[in-house]
């Protein structure tokens, strides 16, 4: 979307009266839910098509069906303003916090036949967050194609949305023999070793996925065993980035330098995954030669075709014009069985098909989450 289709856009939010009246509320039929169209758009599309007219109807069909069928979520619509239970945009889709989701469930579907629950991992407060879902269809989905663009596993940490994406891909795509070396107990750092001792004797590359904390914990003992663990040509290294508090926090450049230098990984063979537990999507950097969407800046990220993303104001929360730096609200088809537009505390740009990352928003920059978090009951 150009600035001056933003800009229209804008301007149509502002003419109330020209609004239809807010659907009325009843329980939907198999017909009317979007779930089907949504499983087909995600496996088919192009990884690189980004086409505004079909995300925007299928947004649409998806709000309804969450407003229907999401108690919380039609109430908080509500206290916005009548207007917001009618978009006639997915820019216009009211979006929740991410903080939201430590206080209700936010759900289509009664609690109690959620089939997997995934959980936050932040540090900063005793209550985590938990995102329901009624089966993985859609997130293992939207993972595995996502993936095709280019740690720890469900069955270790079934709560962890990070561990179910890493297990979606090896048993997609992992060779005989692969394995996870992050337990409940820790890091498995023998079982590591004897890994990368056998990829290394048989000259196999191998693709190492996991969080920055679980490899920088690798790294510094391996230094102290004086172990080089250093991996095969053509090994790919995939981080997910984020350290929640507990080692020292190192600038993204200077990590990678180090993953480069110690497993003799080339720089545009280094990965990184952005996401979070409130998301069903990923995005990923990539520098790899031939892939369509690159950029060499680490800190930018590419989104899948289901996914659209806007900068917005800190104060106000109102979309800034592509390229505009702000905070960032994800809307995730993926996230048909929640919410799918989320208001995130990370700043950054946004355009069609990608974000870059600045940061962290500050407290007195979240004053416009709060105010939306208060609505949430």
């Amino acid at each position: 979307m150009n600035v001056r289709e933003f800009e229209a856009t804008e301007a149509g939010r502002q003419v109330e009266g020209e609004r239809s009246s807010p659907p009325a509320v009843h329980h939907s039929s198999a017909a009317q839910r979007p779930h089907a169209e949504l499983l087909e758009f995600i496996s088919t599309v192009p990884l690189t098509a980004f086409d505004e007219a079909q995300f925007n109807r299928l947004a649409l069909k998806i709000f309804a069906h969450q407003i229907r069928e999401n108690a919380v979520y039609r109430k908080y619509c509500e206290q916005i303003a009548p207007a917001a239970l009618a978009p006639r945009h997915w820019l216009e889709i009211p979006a929740v916090t991410t903080s939201a989701f430590k206080q209700v469930p936010l759900v289509c579907f009664p609690t109690e036949q959620a089939a997997f629950i995934f959980h936050t991992s932040g540090t900063t407060q005793a209550r985590s967050g938990k995102h329901y879902f009624r089966t993985l269809e859609y997130y293992r989905t939207a993972a595995l194609r996502s993936f095709q663009f280019l740690g720890p596993t469900a069955e270790h940490f079934p709560h962890s949305s990070l561990g179910c994406m890493f297990t979606a891909i090896r048993e997609e795509w992992g060779a005989r023999g692969s394995a996870a070396f992050m337990t409940p107990a820790g890091l498995d750092l023998a079982g590591l070793r004897r890994a990368i001792v056998r990829a290394q004797q048989e000259r196999v590359p191998i693709f190492l996925l996991g969080t920055a904390f679980a490899l920088l914990e690798a790294l510094e003992a391996f230094v102290a065993e004086d172990f080089e663990p250093k991996l095969p040509p053509h090994s790919r290294i995939l981080d997910t980035g984020g350290y929640k508090g507990r080692t020292r926090e190192l600038p993204r450049q200077e990590f990678q330098q180090m993953l480069s230098a110690a497993f003799g990984v080339p720089p545009e063979c280094l990965l990184n995954e952005y996401g979070m537990t409130e998301l069903s999507s990923q995005f990923y950097a990539s520098r790899l030669p031939g892939v369509p969407l690159q950029d060499h800046n680490p800190n930018v990220k590419f989104m899948p075709p289901w996914v659209r993303v806007l900068a917005v104001g800190p104060e106000n929360l109102q979309p800034l014009p592509p390229g505009e730096t702000g905070l960032l609200r994800i809307f995730d088809l993926a996230n048909i069985d929640s919410v799918m537009a989320i208001q995130t505390e990370d700043v950054g740009r946004a355009w069609q098909d990608r974000i870059e990352l600045e940061g962290r928003a500050s407290a007195a920059e979240l004053r416009g989450c709060s105010l939306l978090t208060e609505r949430i009951e």
